[in-house]
């Protein structure tokens, strides 16, 4: 089976902050569906590390791809974003809401923000996933809250294969289209 993914898979060199590249991405194989798991990178993976990616790394690169998905005709767009992005804000612990504010995590939520209400507002067929912490374990029963993910508990978390399960799931199906579910195990 690898081996026949390993054979269809095309690789592009390139950037997502380049319409360029997305483009060519897109002429050497029309995708059917997209699955954006875009982040902004800071200097280590401490909370208050520096930014060292540009204010709009992810909200430019998702801008570019979604330009392309309209030119190719791609029936849909999946983005892996987190829960306490957008409408499910309000719903986070006021505590953690408090450190995002005032660590450098409030920059990669608001480009986050900005994919989620430019995505919106490009009337492409779009899901954007929200998941909490990620953990290392196999695919677990997932759990689906509404775009707001009340009832997510503090402690909530989800294990990577359960995303990529459901990034999959939401690219195939249409029971998510045009929503931004909040997913825990």
């Amino acid at each position: 089976m690898k081996d026949k993914i390993n054979a269809r898979l095309k690789t592009v060199a390139g950037t997502p902050m380049e319409i360029q590249d997305v483009r060519e991405a897109f002429v050497q194989s029309k995708p059917e569906a997209v699955i954006l798991t875009l982040s902004a990178p800071q200097a280590s993976d401490s909370l208050f590390a520096a930014v060292i990616a540009p204010a709009r790394l992810m909200a430019d690169s998702t801008a570019n791809i979604v330009t392309i998905t309209k030119k190719f005709g791609t029936s849909k767009i999946v983005i892996l974003q987190a829960f306490d992005v957008g409408e499910s804000w309000i719903n986070m612990h006021r505590v953690l809401q408090l450190l995002m504010k005032k660590s450098n995590m409030i920059y990669q939520y608001n480009d986050h923000n900005l994919v989620a209400k430019e995505t919106k507002a490009s009337a492409e067929n779009y899901v954007l996933v929200r998941p909490p912490r990620l953990m290392e374990d196999e695919t677990k029963e997932i759990k689906e809250y509404s775009n707001h993910g009340k009832g997510v508990s503090v402690l909530a978390d989800i294990t990577r294969d359960s995303v990529v399960k459901f990034l999959v799931d939401a690219a195939e199906r249409s029971d998510w289209d045009n929503t931004a579910p909040v997913i825990t195990n």
